[in-house]
């Protein structure tokens, strides 16, 4: 598992270390070497060998600065030619490039490296770091945004990004514009925010080096955490020879409408195509009721009350509105839910007469549904509001699509549920405070019906984690329904992938659910 850590966190790990008595600034000098090591690689890889290539360092006026103008001095030693621009009213960083770098630096105005900025074969940023919150600003803001629109029309030299590309906040993710993206960010100790969120992509590729100090971050609480595989491997529940279909999970699924019965098809069928032992349905309606057997002959529909079904697990709302009354039996449901769509509005209704949901309620919005449930919840618990949130009013939908973490954070404190938050990169939480970051593996599955198939195949591996904690008769920790949620998001992208033989180009739904079996034997073989 990856640890993934806010900036002021990795500060005060670092406080014991550099605040000892004996400390000779060997942090610094080691990051400097590994942002000079990785700037080396870029530049013979982007076809700059020593003594043909150029190198401009933007600095800064902290230690962000220090390390590239280090950086600049060891790359000198290997024959670049070493410009820089200095945005510090210090002076700290002017003194220590006259101290270490010698005639090996010219120091450039701002008009005096943008006559020639084609040139260059590598910029290295290193103007703030995770200290800085905000925009970058004067002087610094200005030139940035030069920059930015050359590189936007693709004209500027590749960027790496010292620790952090400037003017992404590493306390909350976001990313505050203008921003150099990087073709590189080399970060020290331990992996900062914006990287397991949707900023991880204006990063580029991250290389983390611990700098000699790989236990610093040992008793430090992460932000996010994210799974790698042989952690979905574990918490994937595999049938053995004593299984029948009753112990490896019956789901019940409340999908769908006859206005919108692909929802139901297209969920119904994930659930199948992910193993669970059962799948119950519940229709009223004829048509639909026909066309699920037609589509998918392995469900066991059911017309009277969902109460009378005996089932591990639901999953519902895909396909409905918050009038369905459906949605409330799954919020009331004693078995866990996942609830998506129109069951998230229902959510509101509910917590606004007093009551709260519990772990086992696996609410799966998307920013915009959760903007709505946000919004509800401000107007209607305004003292729990207050509480948490102070002065802070409901958030926008931009809001949330900048700041995921807070706000899916939030949801969870409010609702008591565990929040999957949908996007480029899913963030799972806990209400216990723990939340998981999960990469999409394509962008092509921001399509209709994407959500429909995920809440199928969360319902089957929640069905079969239920089951199985029966058959071994220990409970399912709370922490348990997250990384479960976490599971579903990554075999959805895989089956994804696996649909296109790992090529790119659009994934319908329909063709994901097919890809499913292949996806998790594919796991199955890790």
């Amino acid at each position: 598992m990856k640890l993934i850590y806010t900036g002021e966190s990795i500060r005060e790990a670092e406080k014991p270390y550099v605040q000892a008595p004996d400390y000779n600034g060997y942090l610094m000098q080691r990051a400097a070497d590994a942002l000079a090591e990785e700037a080396y690689d870029t530049l013979v890889s982007h076809g700059a060998p020593p003594h043909s290539g150029r190198v401009l360092l933007l600095v800064g006026p902290g230690n962000n600065g220090a390390d590239t103008v280090y950086a600049g001095v060891r790359l000198h030693r290997l024959g670049y030619s070493i410009d820089a621009v200095l945005f510090d009213p210090t002076g700290r960083n002017l003194e220590l490039i006259a101290r270490e770098a010698g005639e090996g630096t010219r120091v450039l105005h701002t008009e005096q490296s943008l006559r020639n900025i084609s040139d260059y074969s590598l910029i290295i940023d290193g103007i703030l770091g995770t200290g800085a919150r905000g925009p970058v600003r004067g002087e610094a803001g200005e030139y940035l945004g030069y920059l930015r629109s050359l590189q936007q029309l693709g004209t500027l030299p590749p960027v790496i990004a010292c620790d952090i590309p400037s003017g992404v906040d590493s306390n909350d993710g976001t990313l505050n514009e203008p921003s150099l993206a990087a073709v590189r960010t080399v970060t020290f100790i331990g992996h900062k925010l914006p990287t397991g969120t949707g900023t991880a992509e204006h990063c580029g590729s991250i290389r983390l080096h611990t700098l000699g100090v790989p236990h610093a971050l040992d008793n430090t609480e992460p932000a996010l955490r994210v799974l790698e595989t042989k952690d979905y491997r574990r918490e994937l529940e595999t049938p053995t020879v004593e299984s029948h279909k009753y112990t490896r999970g019956v789901l019940g699924m409340l999908t769908g409408t006859p206005e919108y019965p692909g929802a139901a098809l297209m969920s119904v069928h994930a659930a199948i195509n992910t193993g669970v032992g059962m799948v119950r349905f519940g229709v009223n309606d004829e048509k639909l009721h026909a066309l699920m057997l037609a589509h998918n002959p392995e469900t066991v529909c059911f017309s009277g009350p969902a109460r009378q079904q005996q089932v591990h697990a639901w999953a519902g709302g895909s396909g409905t509105t918050s009038s369905e009354p459906t949605n409330r039996y799954l919020i009331e449901a004693p078995e866990p839910a996942v609830l998506d769509a129109g069951a998230v509005d229902t959510v509101a209704e509910y917590l606004l007469t007093g009551k709260r949901l519990t772990a086992h309620k696996i609410l799966t919005p998307h920013a915009g549904e959760l903007q709505r449930l946000l919004a509800a919840l401000a107007n209607g618990l305004t003292g729990r509001w207050a509480e948490l949130m102070q002065n802070t009013p409901a958030p926008s939908r931009d809001d949330i699509t900048r700041q995921p973490l807070r706000w899916v954070k939030t949801a969870a404190a409010l609702t008591g549920a565990t929040v999957m938050l949908k996007g480029g990169y899913s963030l799972i939480a806990s209400p216990a405070d723990t939340v998981y970051s999960v990469r999409g593996a394509t962008a092509w599955l921001a399509t209709a019906g994407s959500g429909d198939t995920l809440t199928g195949i969360l319902g089957a591996l929640l069905a079969q984690k239920v089951a199985a904690a029966a058959q071994r008769g220990t409970p399912l920790e709370d922490d348990v329904y997250a990384r479960v949620a976490a599971l579903a998001v990554y075999l959805h992208g895989r089956a994804a992938l696996a649909s296109l033989g790992g090529r790119r180009g659009p994934v319908p739904p329909t063709r994901v659910v097919q890809s499913l079996p292949q996806a998790i034997a594919e796991l199955l073989e890790y």
